[in-house]
């Protein structure tokens, strides 16, 4: 009767031990705690210049599921022919390192869709991202109550030829 009652209490025990565990496991983690994605929530508009356009840009920021991943949804209207738009969705996130996980999705497809990394300072995001058409590189500097962001990029061509792009936008808050 000990033997069985001392079986049952350790059964009893390592179940319970186990389901615990399980249940720590599965909790959420904390929301992310990043000063530069942070400074970047919120709803922004600025000027950029894509292969001699000027396009009217308009992004806005915010967090999601469960303060894990900032979205970003841009979406531009060139100034010279509002026929010519784009639109895009980035999801950066930031793993247990504190290195910046991004994902864009665009109109152009899923062709077009791109992964990439980088890193954070004080005030900036550098992020590499790529596809098997183009590369992009580019930070966003938070100064002055603005987001600055620098950006190069390098895209293949129908005839596989590299054209290569650049340019600085700079948003202010609406």
């Amino acid at each position: 009767m000990r033997t069985t009652l001392k079986l049952s209490l350790a059964a009893i025990f390592i179940i319970s031990a186990i389901k615990i565990y399980a249940q720590d496991d599965m909790m959420s983690p904390k929301p992310v705690d990043n000063k530069v994605l942070e400074g970047m929530i919120g709803e922004w508009t600025g000027e950029a210049d894509m292969m001699g356009m000027k396009y009217q840009e308009d992004v806005k920021n915010y967090w999601t599921l469960n303060h894990q991943y900032m979205i970003m949804e841009v979406k531009d209207i060139s100034k010279d022919n509002p026929k010519m738009t784009y639109g895009g969705m980035g999801i950066i996130g930031v793993d247990k390192d504190g290195n910046a996980k991004m994902w864009w999705f665009d109109d152009g497809g899923a062709e077009m869709m791109a992964t990439g990394s980088g890193t954070f300072t004080e005030n900036k995001l550098s992020v590499k991202s790529t596809n098997p058409k183009y590369t992009d590189e580019r930070s966003f500097e938070l100064k002055d109550g603005n987001i600055i962001c620098i950006w190069e990029s390098s895209m293949r061509g129908k005839e596989g030829e590299e054209m290569k792009m650049n340019g600085k936008t700079i948003y202010t808050k609406k």
